[in-house]
């Protein structure tokens, strides 16, 4: 299998766009052969992930992934009634639960499984940035895709296009990316799989239990105290409170969501608070694939 994948990569990679260790571009441009699209289509990086991404969609885990999203959430819109905030933060609370922990497992896995297609990858003439960033790429868009139809579909099946509860595709995609990119990180820490699965287990339980009983022990403890600086620090160091808070103040539902983002609510107000929201979701999704890009390039495969 990984022989085959291997053969049509350099199949798709090689005649027309290839980029040398020292990033400098060959250009063939002849005809329609030669254009912008297919040039971009034909760069490593995007071969690497349309083929990871077709991997992806066909796997039975996704599909099983989208689907407990569409039986969960048509059960849940089914329960809230004409509640639309309702319905939509008890779908949140599902898509906090469930979409981190699936794509933290699932992008370890795949990391960790495809090591041997990636030693071949590494032996052509493609830079290791195209093939981790392509693989990266590639498997998130194919766990967003599965979540947004999964989710979507339900709410069009019971609601219609209803505004408030479709908000929380962009953001469940957005902590989709950072689960994997997370994910990615971890596998490039160890190359044992099992303390791999460890990490990720680790770092899922903390971002969604323990942190928010560390920011309730803190107010319980210290509530006579100033704690708006720290607990907001607190808050910027968690991608699931992150989007709890975002989606919490784009429908005006802080009193709903907690202490976090009632805190955003007081502190940044409504959209200065989204904006602010967002820029630290797209640091949680820059910052580890950063980190793991560095550790991939520097790994002994």
């Amino acid at each position: 299998m990984q022989t085959e994948c291997s053969t049509t990569l350099r199949e798709s990679v090689s005649g027309e766009y290839l980029e040398s260790e020292n990033g400098r571009k060959h250009d063939h441009s002849t005809g329609a052969a030669g254009s912008l699209w297919q040039r971009f289509l034909r760069h490593p990086l995007m071969v690497i992930a349309l083929f990871e991404f077709k991997e992806s969609v066909r796997n039975r885990w996704l599909i099983l992934y989208g689907a407990a999203f569409l039986i969960f959430g048509n059960l849940i819109l089914f329960l809230s009634g004409e509640n639309d905030v309702r319905a939509a933060s008890s779908l949140l609370s599902l898509m906090l639960l469930l979409g981190p922990l699936f794509s933290l497992m699932f992008g370890s896995i795949s990391f960790t499984d495809s090591l041997g297609f990636v030693e071949l990858l590494a032996a052509q003439p493609i830079r290791r940035s195209d093939i981790y960033l392509g693989k990266l790429l590639g498997l998130g868009t194919g766990l967003s895709l599965s979540f947004m139809l999964g989710m979507g579909t339900g709410v069009l099946m019971r609601q219609g296009f209803s505004g408030s509860v479709l908000l929380l595709l962009v953001p469940g995609a957005l902590l989709t990316f950072a689960s994997v990119a997370l994910s990615f990180l971890a596998a490039n820490l160890s190359r044992r799989r099992e303390v791999v699965f460890g990490m990720v287990l680790a770092v899922w339980f903390y971002l969604f239990v323990l942190h928010d009983l560390l920011i309730f022990g803190m107010v319980t403890l210290l509530g006579s105290y100033p704690l708006k600086v720290p607990l907001m620090i607190m808050v910027a160091l968690n991608p699931i409170d992150l989007i709890r808070v975002l989606v919490a103040l784009r429908l005006d539902m802080s009193a709903m969501m907690g202490y976090s983002a009632s805190l955003f609510q007081d502190f940044f107000g409504g959209w200065t608070g989204i904006l602010v929201g967002a820029t630290l979701m797209a640091a949680w999704i820059g910052v580890p694939v950063y980190a793991g890009l560095h550790l991939f390039q520097r790994r002994n495969l």
